[in-house]
């Protein structure tokens, strides 16, 4: 009895080392919300993935607690959009240790430059005008690519700090790769229908997938139109038949369906603050919900 009470306890200290001694997963920080659903959908549990942005923080003026900032400074690894998209980051990364990687930095990513002018023509925001970008200003929605989040993916699959899984990152290039074709399919018909958004976070996806550039509200999240221009986009609203309208979180939806009263308004949000699974499947739903939003009643 006394021997077996040995051996057990033996055993148990045994299985007691192994556990201490086993690796806790790599913690990888993603700095807006589509970022971790990529590093999510690649790693799966091999890695814990971590959000640096909250749902109620805006990625174009965040305020980080202290918390958030000890969370970027001890990440294993830490992905984020690159210095000219997110400014308020880029001064933490020089301040860490541990390795980055930034979308902005790696070779073949699609670069828009601005889409934040003033113009109160809204002529100028309407099909086939191509000329409203800010030179010099990226327009930091580079996720709604899907070109772009292939070349992060391939980006990580080359890094071994940590290495992605076996089978990665091809088994998500291939989701990628389908969901790209689906989605193309979705919208071919769907491409000269006029549409209606508040803010423009989209242009990377319209532009990914051919749609037609929409009228837009205000380049300034929560800046109304003046009143000139309101009258003026009512009339453009009326001209070219609207019935389509992304109402992102930020958007005033009262102001749209003043502006356009036969739309439908579809609420959609650009951040995916409402996703908590894979990119593809969140990029299926974006698609979803504008062909919905585009296609006949």
């Amino acid at each position: 009895m006394r021997v077996t009470l040995l051996l057990l306890i033996a055993l148990l200290g045994t299985v007691s080392t192994v556990a201490r001694a086993a690796p806790a997963p790599p913690t990888l920080v993603a700095s807006v919300e589509p970022l971790a659903m990529v590093l999510r959908q690649l790693y799966g549990e091999h890695a814990r993935v971590v959000t640096l942005l909250e749902a109620n923080q805006s990625p174009h003026h965040p305020m980080l607690s202290p918390r958030q900032i000890l969370t970027l400074r001890q990440a294993d690894l830490l992905v984020w959009l690159g210095a000219d998209a997110e400014p308020a980051v880029a001064a933490l990364v020089k301040e860490r240790d541990g390795p980055s990687l930034a979308l902005l930095d790696l070779p073949g990513v699609v670069r828009r430059e601005g889409g934040h002018d003033h113009d109160d023509d809204p002529a100028q925001h309407g099909h086939d005008h191509h000329e409203h970008d800010h030179h010099g200003q990226v327009d930091p929605h580079l996720w709604l690519d899907p070109d772009n989040m292939a070349a992060l993916a391939r980006a990580l699959g080359e890094r071994q700090d940590p290495p992605p899984p076996a089978g990665q990152p091809a088994a998500f290039l291939a989701a990628l790769d389908a969901s790209d074709a689906t989605i193309r399919a979705w919208l071919a018909p769907l491409q000269a229908v006029p549409w209606l958004t508040y803010h423009h976070p989209w242009a990377y996806f319209q532009r990914h997938f051919g749609l037609r550039d929409p009228v837009i509200v205000s380049e300034r999240l929560g800046a109304g139109p003046s009143s000139r221009r309101f009258v003026a986009l009512a009339a453009t609203v009326k001209q070219q038949g609207l019935a389509c309208a992304v109402v992102e979180p930020e958007a005033q939806a009262d102001l749209l369906r003043r502006l356009c009263p036969a739309c439908r308004l579809r609420p959609l949000d650009p951040l995916g603050r409402d996703h908590s699974g894979g990119y593809t499947a969140w990029l299926e739903g974006t698609a979803t919900a504008l062909r919905e939003c585009l296609g006949p009643a």
